[in-house]
């Protein structure tokens, strides 16, 4: 027979300057009024008002969040031409816009998969189901409804003719 110790849990407490400042970096939509917060980071600690853990935390969420404000945000590609648009989420690129289908590679490189709501047909073109939400996380729920076609690269081709085509490239 064995006894369970239970161990008492340490809980972090945090100084209310440490609090304020997290929830002011959050906030903070300029690269001024980030200097700013990162300012009265040092003057607290020189005060002894945070301790040196939450200074070392607070300027690197202060830098993070200059580095954030710093870099201008990327316009999404807009897709108004049928084709193929490319796109890196690891270089900051974001999906385009207006695609009526997202294709993904094949592991051996013989086919492409499709998503799409429509409905496609013909050689090379295989369904292979229709989404519901059991089949997707949450971020993919968009999808509920589609379809998912298997199709040949020639029948790629195509379709890239007559649809605008958004494809994700992963930098592997």
């Amino acid at each position: 027979m064995c006894k369970i110790i239970q161990f008492p849990a340490e809980r972090i407490s945090h100084t209310n300057g440490y609090n304020n400042l997290t929830l002011l970096f959050e906030v903070c939509d300029t690269v001024e009024s980030c200097n700013f917060y990162l300012e009265t980071t040092e003057n607290l600690y020189d005060g002894g008002n945070i301790t040196e853990t939450e200074l070392y935390t607070l300027r690197r969420i202060g830098r993070q969040k200059r580095l954030e404000l710093a870099t201008p945000k990327r316009e999404p590609q807009k897709a108004d031409k049928p084709g193929t648009y490319i796109y890196t989420p690891e270089m900051g690129q974001e999906k385009p816009e207006g695609c009526q289908i997202e294709a993904s590679l094949s592991f051996y490189g013989k086919h492409y998969f499709l998503d799409t709501p429509l409905e496609l047909k013909g050689r090379g073109i295989t369904f292979l189901k229709k989404y519901s939400s059991d089949d997707l996380t949450a971020a993919g729920q968009y999808k509920v409804g589609w379809n998912e076609y298997r199709v040949t690269k020639n029948a790629y081709e195509k379709l890239k003719t007559q649809y605008t085509i958004s494809y994700k490239s992963c930098l592997d």
